[in-house]
């Protein structure tokens, strides 16, 4: 796994042909979406960052082209990684989370980015179907122990693609946990992910973590 924050760019006219946005056009895009100001912690509620965002989605959408058919973005907060798939394809977006204050801003920020997706308050226990791929930014688990695994678990029952962040320093179980699962990791990259203050335990303004984005295929 190398660090890279930024993956390979194919030529202008290709984009055009794929009528996608650049990967920096993504980032600000994301970047004007809004957050939650008071998350809750045993949610872990930490947004992904723009950044990160748009890495992974251009791995999934442009490198990859697996952000066709249904996709689901599991735990998706205020919605930055399901929007951003949306603006990536025409693909039937369909974005979960627990939080109805999480989904009011998701819906808030899908009409701000001019896109349509399917919001859905739940747990993900009680989330079922048939999709292409699943996208999320699970909790670490770093609140509630192997909260990870349970959305690991979750989206390896409904699609063969997932797309997932996870911290660096979980990456040897990871792969364990992914093998005896019987998938495996296709790819990943590690980046630093940018988190701002959010809760009252923060000292500082900003915190960087690294993360792997992981494309895991069956």
């Amino acid at each position: 796994m190398g660090t890279t924050p930024r993956a390979r760019t194919r030529p202008p006219l290709e984009l055009a042909e794929k009528q996608l946005p650049s990967k920096r056009q993504l980032e600000i895009k994301l970047s004007k979406l809004k957050i939650l100001e008071t998350p809750t912690l045993r949610l872990e509620q930490y947004p992904v960052s723009p950044e990160a965002a748009a890495e992974l989605l251009y791995m999934a959408g442009f490198e990859h082209d697996d952000l066709e058919g249904r996709i689901i973005d599991l735990g998706t907060g205020t919605g930055r990684l399901a929007i951003g798939a949306s603006l990536m394809s025409s693909a039937h977006i369909v974005g979960v989370d627990v939080d109805a204050r999480a989904l009011e801003l998701a819906r808030e920020n899908a009409k701000t980015a001019g896109v349509k997706v399917e919001w859905v308050q739940s747990t993900i226990d009680n989330v079922d179907g048939t999709y292409s791929t699943v996208i999320m930014n699970p909790p670490y688990g770093t609140r509630t122990v192997h909260a990870d695994t349970r959305f690991l678990d979750k989206a390896f029952q409904l699609a063969p693609v997932t797309y997932s962040i996870h911290k660096a320093s979980t990456r040897t179980f990871l792969a364990r946990y992914v093998h005896k699962s019987n998938r495996r990791i296709a790819e990943a990259r590690t980046m630093s992910l940018k988190i701002p203050h959010l809760y009252t335990f923060h000292t500082r303004r900003w915190k960087s973590i690294e993360v792997d984005l992981c494309r895991i295929v069956t």
